[in-house]
């Protein structure tokens, strides 16, 4: 974490760049009289607001747990979308899925029926998340660098291509 210091309405203030489904907003630390810790989104920019009481302390621990739940709010909407995604291209899917935060690694399955993913991984673009997906999906139904598995998933990767274009034009241009 980088943090970048601007003046704004006289109060010494400072941001962090954080990133949200492969895009980079400003994540702005201001100091106020409060007593709880706050994170609101406007437009291209968090603001967090701490209590003036931390002000001259590392807030490092403080901003990073502010990111993580951010992105455990924003993970179960966009993973359940990439997951329908990944059902409907391939037509079968693992018997169950949890968002649980994993210590170096964005997902694993367990006894190839259930498929944990990790909330920080929303940090990536969306046709990452999404690839992601489809590869453990295949993953998990074959095993890894055999035939079926590869060529399962080049016709997954295919499919999506086709999937990601279709909604692209139904979503912009009402096509149907």
């Amino acid at each position: 974490m980088s943090a970048k210091k601007f003046e704004n309405n006289s109060k010494f203030n400072f941001y962090i760049t954080v990133s949200l489904l492969g895009k980079s907003y400003k994540l702005i630390i201001k100091y106020y009289n409060l007593t709880s810790i706050n994170l609101i989104k406007k437009d291209w920019e968090f603001i967090l607001y701490l209590p003036k009481k931390y002000k001259n302390y590392d807030n490092r621990q403080i901003i990073s747990k502010a990111i993580k739940k951010l992105y455990s709010e924003v993970a179960p909407k966009e993973i359940e979308d990439s997951l329908e995604m990944a059902r409907y291209i391939l037509k079968f899917a693992p018997e169950d899925y949890k968002i649980q935060r994993l210590t170096n690694s964005f997902y694993k399955s367990i006894d190839n029926k259930i498929l944990i993913i990790n909330p920080d991984i929303i940090q990536y673009s969306k046709e990452i998340i999404n690839t992601t997906i489809i590869q453990e999906f295949c993953r998990m139904k074959f095993k890894s660098n055999t035939k079926k598995y590869k060529d399962t998933l080049k016709k997954a990767l295919r499919d999506y291509e086709i999937y990601k274009n279709t909604n692209f034009l139904n979503r912009n241009y009402n096509v149907r």
